[in-house]
């Protein structure tokens, strides 16, 4: 019996013991149930679904950008991305090994790219490399097995059809920088391509549409094998510009050896019919790999080509500022079409003798002569009555000093100095001296070509200042529906019809009476009207002939004129780099334009008669990269005198 007792008691403790072990087994799994499912429950789920799952952007076609006349500007034609999933990879150093040996890639590159998606989930897809060739994404597709954290993308580069022209009009696509996916986070992650600079920066919304994204299944060797859901993109609008090719193409070829800027534009409306900055690049470039060295051409290239030099350079306006000028002085009275001064050469003013471009004189001339000839003994004298603070009212009446509100962005103010801002900024008074030279347009007035247009456009419109643009239209790919440009003109000032008639007058005799400063560039057919400038750059004491100067020093080139004679069509402003005298470098430009616009025969030929010579230090560099290189000429013979400054037409 005793025996039975004990088997009995050891029995029940076995049982106790075997029920407590259970009892921990069922509160650990339940433990380790709750920590999974419900704790951790996101993340597994996460993982799960991305070990079967792939997320894959769809870009949505990005607008086609128009002439005013349909010739397709820029583009899109199929390409093809590397992407990286980092959730696949077993070992991340490894699989950029591997890519860097694929498709030769530099590996700080893929190191960067790879570290710009270190604040992003594992899953989401790193874009390597795009527009790979054929033969790379053969490469990468036959690794497929060894490598399922590699996937092939189709998507969209742009394609600029025109090369190099209007290419700081357009601007170009690239990815999205650093501070511009920390500015918008929820709309650019790295990768992302976006607009930058040109038309493409400013209708970024508008050109962009909405990328859609497919959720597909993938095998253990990352293939697809199905396709879980999707959502379509938005194609981007399609968008009409006011650019007419044709013009374009006209000033391209101008500049084509060049350096400077022209503008055409509709008076009426402000709309741009040609924009062009010189010299140039393709904005092709930055829908494919770019190296290295084609970067560094680019930015170390001393002429800038990235620089929209309508817009964002500003020059004294030299004697194209006269127009202005004599309008305001009729207009208050400083002077009347029959006020006459006369020029001997020079004339002195606070005791510092002011040269006239014509050393021998021009004699006795009224407003209209002294505009035709380019006068600046007349102007000396008309800036002297008028005093800097009056100038600088009638510069910022015709818009300079300001932006005229172009729809491209970056545009420059420019300057119209005067006695305040002399004081606020030089920490200076303002020396009278300095009027008379800001009267013919030198000194510190800084204008830029656009505002030049856009100043003649509202002289010849008696006041009302159009707004410059280049958006005409746009529509929707899907819907048809089309939006077009309100244009906005500005009532800025009242100018009375018989100074405008007066001032078209004078500059009608400019191109087409002999004596007119542009009257090589008369226009057969259409009555052309203009004002020729030039631009000192450096004193001219300092040599003996102004042709055998150094390029850097040569004088700047001007011309702005408007056609016809009554009604004018269009505007121009053409501003030349070192291109010496606006009526040889400037006026045949804008001669050009004028005939391309109302079609009638281009004379020939249309080249300056002198080119200025390539400047040592620029020419190597430009001409590797196929950028425009000065060309050799020969000097001209123009000999100021050493003790009067010297001023240009």
């Amino acid at each position: 019996m005793a025996r039975s007792s004990e088997d009995r008691e050891s029995f029940h403790r076995m049982i106790e013991v075997a029920f407590i072990a259970a009892a921990f087994s069922f509160a650990a799994m339940a433990t380790a149930y709750w920590y999974t499912q419900i704790v951790r429950g996101d993340y597994y789920f996460r993982l799960s679904e991305n070990n079967r799952l792939r997320s894959v952007a769809v870009t949505a076609a990005r607008g086609v950008i128009y002439d005013r006349r349909g010739v397709a500007l820029a583009e899109n034609e199929p390409s093809y991305t590397l992407y990286l999933y980092r959730r696949e990879t077993k070992n991340l150093s490894a699989s950029i090994d591997t890519a860097v040996a694929l498709l030769g890639l530099p590996r700080e590159d893929v190191e960067r790219r790879v570290a710009r998606y270190r604040t992003y989930f594992d899953f989401v897809p790193i874009a390597l490399a795009e527009n790979l060739s054929i033969g790379e994404v053969a490469a990468i597709e036959a690794r497929g097995a060894e490598h399922p954290e590699f996937a092939v993308g189709v998507g969209q580069r742009r394609l600029y059809t025109k090369s190099s022209a209007a290419a700081q009009t357009l601007g170009y696509l690239s990815e999205a920088t650093p501070n511009q996916i920390a500015a918008q986070p929820d709309r650019y992650r790295p990768g992302v391509s976006v607009g930058q600079r040109g038309v493409e920066s400013a209708y970024q919304d508008l050109l962009a549409g909405r990328d859609g994204e497919r959720r597909i299944i993938v095998d253990s060797f990352g293939h697809e094998t199905a396709e879980e859901s999707r959502v379509d993109p938005v194609p981007g609008r399609n968008l009409t510009l006011t650019i007419d090719q044709r013009l374009q193409d006209v000033a391209e070829r101008y500049f084509r050896d060049r350096v400077g800027s022209a503008v055409a534009m509709d008076p009426k409306t402000g709309q741009i019919l040609a924009l062009v900055s010189a010299p140039s690049y393709d904005p092709n470039l930055f829908s494919r790999r770019m190296t290295g060295a084609e970067w560094a051409t680019l930015v170390d290239n001393p002429f800038r080509p990235l620089q929209n030099r309508a817009i964002q350079n500003v020059y004294s306006p030299g004697s194209a500022f006269k127009v202005f000028l004599a309008a305001e002085g009729l207009a208050g009275g400083y002077v009347t079409p029959d006020t006459k001064v006369f020029c001997p050469g020079y004339a002195t003013f606070y005791g510092r003798a002011f040269k006239c471009h014509k050393k021998e004189g021009h004699g006795w001339v009224n407003l209209r002569e002294a505009i035709r000839g380019s006068c600046d003994v007349y102007f000396y004298t008309l800036g002297k009555k008028m005093g800097i603070e009056k100038i600088a009212e009638a510069a910022r009446a015709f818009g300079f000093g300001q932006p005229t509100g172009l729809d491209l962005p970056n545009e420059k103010s420019g300057l119209v100095p005067s006695e305040e801002w002399s004081a606020k900024v030089r920490k200076a008074h303002w020396y009278p001296s300095e009027t008379i030279s800001v009267a013919i347009g030198q000194g510190p007035l800084l204008v830029s070509s656009v505002q030049l247009a856009r100043g003649l456009a509202g002289l010849v419109n008696g006041g009302r200042f159009p707004r410059p643009h280049l958006f005409l239209s746009a529509q929707d790919p899907q819907s048809g529906a089309r939006f077009e440009y309100v244009d906005e003109v500005e009532p800025r000032m009242k100018i009375d019809p018989s100074i405008v008639e007066q001032i078209e007058d004078a500059m009608w005799a400019v191109v087409n009476e002999p004596g007119g400063t542009a009257y090589l560039s008369k226009l057969a057919g259409i009555e052309l009207c203009g004002k020729t400038g030039s631009v000192q750059v450096v004193a001219q004491k300092d040599t003996k002939k102004e042709g055998s100067l150094p390029f850097e020093k040569r004088d700047h080139a001007w011309f702005i004129g408007f056609a016809p004679k009554r009604d004018p069509k269009i505007v121009v402003a053409v501003f030349v780099e070192h291109g010496q005298h606006g009526a040889s470098a400037a006026a045949p430009l804008a001669r050009d334009l004028v005939a391309t616009y109302f079609g009638v025969p281009v004379p020939h030929p249309a080249e300056p008669p002198e080119a200025p010579p390539a400047p040592a230090t620029i020419a190597a560099a430009p001409a590797a990269a196929g950028f425009p290189v000065r060309q050799a000429a020969a000097p001209e013979a123009r000999v100021p005198p050493p003790s009067i400054p010297e001023r240009r037409r």
